[in-house]
């Protein structure tokens, strides 16, 4: 009995020594698989587990996982650049409590399926994390004259941002300025006497609900929140 007892406690205590230095790593392959059956495929990746204790591991408990990718394609998502952490992970029900991260290129759907690169911050929880993306000057520039032109038949000679949520054309010697909304479908577009040009349509590969939206001579930001957990899922 006490021989048993030894190989029981020794048996025991191999497992846990194999948990604690084993762990990490091991769940890092088990998120990349998942990943990959999920709909993730990348040029690059890396897989960070953290456990605190690595003990928690044995019922699928992780503190933190880092995931770090290039040449991201995610269900119909396509982005250059994937750095994301995510926190209080339950790595078999596919679930995180918080996300924080950023996501660079990410390819958003302009008017007519034109591709849109626009670069994504968030923070906060994993179903509601707080968004912001950003898409620069020149690429909303050149999106206005060409919604312009389609819909008018006249192609302005520029286009520019002005704060808080304007967009000013030059066509023909005049000058049309026109404000940026968000219509009730989440697509974006310029009101101007009005008329409403379509910039960008919601993108379904990418679940942001959009809040609002400001620019400046730089930048146009949209603000929402995005569900991390859906594409986990």
């Amino acid at each position: 009995m006490r021989g048993c007892l030894s190989v029981l406690i020794l048996g025991i205590a191999f497992l846990a020594g194999a948990i604690w230095f084993g762990g990490p790593p091991l769940a890092a392959a088990v998120v990349t698989s998942t990943l990959s059956t999920g709909g993730f495929a990348s040029d690059t990746l890396d897989v960070e587990v953290t456990a605190d204790p690595p003990l928690t591991l044995a019922v699928g408990r992780a503190k933190k996982v880092a995931i770090t990718a290039t040449g991201v394609r995610w269900n119909g998502l396509r982005l250059a650049t994937l750095a994301l952490t995510l926190g209080s992970v339950d790595l078999i029900a596919r679930t995180a409590a918080t996300a924080d991260g950023h996501f660079g290129g990410v390819q958003l759907h302009g008017t007519g399926g034109q591709p849109i690169l626009g670069d994504v911050q968030l923070t906060g929880s994993a179903d509601a994390a707080q968004t912001t993306i950003t898409i620069d000057a020149a690429t909303v520039s050149t999106m206005a004259l060409a919604a312009f032109e389609a819909s008018y038949g006249v192609k302005p000679s520029s286009a520019s941002l002005v704060a808080p949520d304007v967009v000013r054309l030059e066509v023909a010697g005049l000058t049309i300025s026109g404000k940026l909304a968000v219509a009730p479908d989440g697509s974006i577009g310029v009101v101007a006497n009005g008329s409403t040009i379509r910039l960008v349509d919601p993108d379904p590969s990418l679940p942001f609900h959009l809040i609002g939206l400001s620019v400046t001579s730089k930048a146009l930001e949209l603000r929402g929140t995005l569900d991390v957990g859906a594409l986990l899922r």
